[in-house]
């Protein structure tokens, strides 16, 4: 059953201006833009990007001079942060990125833990699952229960919750997995789905649907239903994949990013193709703006 919520902070703005069309752009690995009526939603917002050696031999910190370049370039002010699980190529630059939000930020007990390292605990909605939660008079998001893709030897990687007792830095195995949801967003008219790992839970979307699907690249392979049997259970006309870059390398000053060769974007592609021959598929590069509608 869906719960309908409230974020505490909610005001219905008075000025009903502001972008006419709704605008995306990928932040590069599972991170999102999502911009209307002149408010800002990002989901997944991750643009630190260490090394493979950070990740693997030291712990990681959120570069806040990054954080802070991007944070200006918004298009509109930041309404809300929303995270779709807590690993940390999702949830590392949330805690500093709040600084620049002027609205809740969204997500599950794990990421509570996590900005409480900040002192920032009491800025999150926590969910368990099937929240709807209006963020202003034409932004919804809700919040679906979803699971997350085999990826590492065929099994989900760092499972279970942050642990209250770790301190920061954390190390990559510290950033578990948490509650994991797929957000569903309304925005301006607009239906948007973000599938930040490739699985889902088809019990949990009958009954739904959406106009764009942000679909995860990795693991897909290891689901077959991921690329077919959710496509046809939610029938978008726009499907943009997303998280095939590596993640651990810097975004290029000419905007490209290094794809992770083993994914088979270009197999995945014809499959999301034979499921789904009527939508568009867009494959973006990073910070591109792209036009929803």
């Amino acid at each position: 059953m869906t719960k309908e919520m409230q974020w505490p902070g909610f005001r219905s703005p008075a000025d009903k201006g502001g972008c006419a069309m709704v605008n995306f752009r990928w932040l590069g690995t599972a991170g999102c833009e999502i911009s209307a009526k002149g408010k800002t939603i990002l989901i997944d917002p991750y643009l630190s990007r260490p090394s493979k050696r950070e990740i693997f031999l030291g712990s990681l910190t959120p570069r806040e001079d990054v954080i802070s370049r991007y944070a200006e370039s918004l298009p509109a002010p930041c309404a809300a942060i929303i995270a779709g699980h807590t690993h940390f190529d999702h949830a590392l630059d949330i805690p500093p990125m709040a600084e620049y939000c002027k609205g809740p930020v969204v997500g599950s007990k794990s990421l509570q833990t996590l900005m409480g390292f900040y002192g920032k605990r009491e800025s999150v909605v926590v969910c368990e699952g099937n929240e709807r939660i209006r963020l202003s008079d034409d932004m919804v998001v809700t919040m679906i229960p979803s699971r997350h893709g085999k990826v590492l030897m065929g099994k989900v990687p760092y499972p279970g919750e942050i642990r209250v007792s770790a301190q920061l830095p954390l190390k990559a195995k510290e950033y578990r997995l948490g509650g994991m949801f797929i957000p569903h967003l309304a925005v301006d008219g607009i239906s948007i789905m973000h599938v930040g790992s490739a699985n889902f839970i088809e019990s949990a979307l009958e009954r739904t649907r959406c106009d764009v699907l942000l679909m995860c690249v990795p693991g897909w392979e290891r689901v077959e239903e991921y690329t077919t049997s959710l496509l046809h259970l939610l029938k978008p006309s726009c499907i943009i994949p997303f998280h095939f870059d590596d993640f651990t390398l810097p975004v290029g000053d000419d905007g490209q990013v290094a794809s992770f060769p083993f994914l088979k974007l270009k197999s995945f592609v014809a499959r999301i193709r034979a499921s789904a021959p009527r939508a568009v598929i867009r494959i973006p590069r990073p910070f591109e703006n792209i036009e929803l509608s």
